[in-house]
């Protein structure tokens, strides 16, 4: 069973709560959350009042460029009579009485989903506003043509954070760096002069390639195992050998855009292995997530390759994971996570231990972790007796409030630990999650039909608008502001 400090780099391990701290993340007004790529379309399903959806599909029904001008049409009468053109309504049939608008919809309109994440993130606090791009999506044509839709206003976006080197939250990184720069080039010379480069937040530790190797590779503990390009196993003189054959089929992610292309693209690239805060304190990015619990233990299969000694080697933890928060007052902590692959329950404990949450009733008990008995009957009638923050007098701005992105629950190889996951996310108790990109159909509802209102579909084009209690209409103003 890994420990708190199990996984954290040589000379790191004597204080996590230092490492995943944010004292100067600041407390927002709003927080506006609009996915530009995910897995999924989802434009009817509900969401809680308190995460303020709006689908695009709603911003489409009120674009009134889009009214269909050849039903607007109305025959005066009397002297001079003529045919007069509306500009957005048309009387109604015999009988019904009153003026009758009508937009013109194409689903053309709508973004597409594709494998990968990528979240704008606008802050509010009072009349400062800060965007960041979480995550870019698989490749440069979907979040080019979502983001085209969506009316992305590239010009305004300061920094844009990448959560893990993979593709399908890189792949688009190119892309939006071009765009950045080009859209404030554009308007230089305008009212909001911006540098033209965009900084670009990365962990240090960029892999050469990814990806799977398409029957599971031996332990991580069995010593010296490594993959070479020209098939089967290689080991060190006097190892023990493998319990079982390993194949030479993998499969190689397309590589992540390097440093010195990102660079050349006209990014200001910064390199973060540590908690630390951007834009003002607007929001704050982590450090190593420490890895707790006893199921939540990475890909088995998932590998890296090593140039230099032209092998495939097991990379099941994906250490270079970061996750996104920030702070809404009256609300509490909102995190963003790419994929969680450290586990989300993972993630949610740290965040906890960040910002001093009362975990006096979230404590994981380790044992009943890795009995694994699966009964999610029993996991949904667990999560419900959780007592809330609130009833416990902790303080609202300081609860986890909602927790959003890829929980990583998809595949025959993680699938097992969703019983586990829903128990545990049940006893932190989030108010709101927003499971998406690669957490699967089973694990969303698992978790809703243990939580039960409290999970709100991700999907591409969503629109959440979270707002402090107190400057709600404040706020809400800034709202349609691009």
């Amino acid at each position: 069973m890994a420990t708190p400090h199990a996984l954290l780099p040589k000379g790191q391990e004597q204080d996590v709560h230092i490492q995943t701290t944010f004292p100067d993340l600041v407390e927002l007004d709003a927080l506006r959350l609009t996915v530009i790529v995910d897995n999924e379309v989802d434009i009817m399903t509900s969401v809680p009042k308190e995460l303020g959806l709006t689908t695009q599909a709603q911003v489409l029904f009120k674009d009134k460029r889009h009214l269909d001008k050849e039903k607007s049409t109305a025959t005066s009468t009397g002297a001079g009579a003529a045919t007069v053109e509306h500009a957005y309504d048309h009387q109604a049939s015999q009988g019904e009485g009153g003026p009758v608008r009508t937009i013109g919809f194409d689903f053309n309109d709508l973004c597409c989903g594709a494998h990968g994440l990528s979240i704008l993130v606008t802050g509010i606090r009072g009349q400062i506003e800060h965007r960041i791009l979480f995550d870019t999506g698989p490749h440069s044509a979907i979040f080019l043509e979502n983001a085209k839709r969506l009316e992305i206003p590239f010009e305004k976006i300061e920094t844009i954070v990448l959560s893990h080197w993979h593709v399908d939250h890189s792949g688009g990184m190119l892309a939006a760096v071009a765009k950045c720069v080009q859209a404030r080039k554009d308007v230089k010379n305008g009212p909001d002069k911006k540098p033209a480069s965009v900084n670009v937040d990365v962990h240090p530790d960029r892999p050469y390639q990814r990806g799977i190797c398409l029957a599971r590779p031996p332990p991580p503990s069995f010593p010296g195992t490594v993959h070479s390009e020209r098939g089967g196993r290689v080991t060190p003189p006097g190892a023990e050998k493998a319990d079982r054959p390993i194949t030479s089929e993998y499969v190689a992610w397309k590589a992540d855009p390097t440093i010195q292309e990102l660079e050349a693209a006209g990014a200001k690239v910064f390199h973060h292995r540590d908690a630390h805060v951007i834009s003002e304190g607007f929001f704050g990015v982590s450090g190593l997530i420490p890895r707790n619990t006893s199921y939540e233990t990475g890909i088995p299969n998932h590998m890296q390759w090593s140039p230099e000694s032209r092998c495939w080697v097991p990379d099941p933890d994906i250490l270079d994971e970061r996750y996104l928060v920030a702070r809404v007052k009256g609300k509490g902590v909102v995190v963003l996570s790419g994929c969680s692959h450290a586990g989300i329950v993972n993630v949610c404990q740290d965040v906890q231990r960040a910002f001093g949450m009362n975990q006096a009733a979230t404590e994981i008990n380790q044992e009943s972790s890795s009995s694994g008995d699966g009964n999610l009957a029993e996991v949904a009638e667990e999560s419900t007796m959780v007592e809330s923050d609130d009833d416990k007098g902790v303080e609202s701005s300081n609860k986890l409030f909602y927790v959003v992105g890829g929980f990583h629950l998809a595949g025959s190889s993680v699938e097992t630990r969703i019983a586990e996951t829903v128990r545990d996310l049940g006893k932190i108790s989030p108010s709101y999650l927003a499971p998406g990109h690669c957490s699967g159909w089973r694990a969303k509802a698992a978790l809703e039909n243990a939580m039960p209102g409290r999970v709100a579909s991700l999907g591409v084009g969503s629109d959440f608008f979270i707002t402090a209690p107190a400057s709600s209409s404040k706020a809400r103003r800034t709202r349609n502001i691009k």
